[in-house]
């Protein structure tokens, strides 16, 4: 399978007598047969679509890598001290109102 990007693709392109380059797009046609084709019809012939669980997965992996990269940088004991201290702070004020 040989993909064709930027060849005349219309019977009007090729046998339009202006147009540089038709000389090589009809040898290569001539030379490759029914291995070619163009870039339009290989994007219809491979659409896919993305299911809802490769993207669940995707956002799910990105999640674990972030949290990874927090927990083992010096970012994660900063913010535990922080959330320490306020947890600290809120145990302190509801013992004050009993």
């Amino acid at each position: 399978l040989i993909v064709a990007v930027g060849t005349h693709a219309t019977l009007v392109e090729f046998l339009d007598k202006g147009r540089a380059g038709m000389a090589s797009t009809f040898l290569t046609r001539l030379r490759v047969g029914g291995k070619l084709v163009d870039a339009k019809g290989v994007s219809r012939l491979y659409r896919h679509r993305i299911s809802s669980w490769s993207l669940v997965l995707l956002v799910l992996s990105t999640l674990v890598a972030m949290a990874a990269a927090v927990f083992l940088s010096g970012a994660f004991q900063a913010y535990g001290d922080l959330l320490a201290d306020a947890w600290a702070s809120f145990v302190f004020w509801a013992r004050a109102l009993f």
